[in-house]
């Protein structure tokens, strides 16, 4: 697919659909914060992608990767890790983690611990 040319309300309109997993990757590609959250809900993304969707600065990015019910279980945790280390990590982001039903019981308990009080 080219995006050459399109707007961004046609990029995210294009990410919300069942497209190809490689024009899901180069729309993941794109600077606009709004068209990443739309190819992080998106159940066909690849899992390369959502690595890099995962380091997003913007937290409803990480968010939408917690929340795809088609996220790997290595981006779960990876995504973990990422907040984990950041020096405020979202409180969103965590609570959408600890809600999907992938996320290893090992991961769950450290966010008990470590976030309880947000849960």
């Amino acid at each position: 697919m080219d995006l050459v040319g399109k707007t961004n309300k046609e990029k995210e309109y294009l990410a919300s659909r069942s497209i190809a997993p490689k024009d899901l990757l180069k729309l993941a590609a794109e600077a606009s914060p709004n068209i990443k959250v739309y190819v992080a809900r998106n159940p066909n993304t690849p899992e390369e992608a959502m690595m890099d969707l995962l380091k997003s600065a913007e937290y409803w990015v990480r968010e939408q990767v917690a929340k795809n019910y088609s996220s790997s279980i290595k981006v779960l945790v990876s995504l973990f890790e990422h907040e984990k280390s950041l020096k405020d990590p979202d409180d969103d982001v965590i609570k959408a983690l600890y809600d999907n039903k992938k996320i290893p019981v090992v991961i769950k308990r450290i966010i008990e611990t470590l976030f309880e009080d947000i849960l």
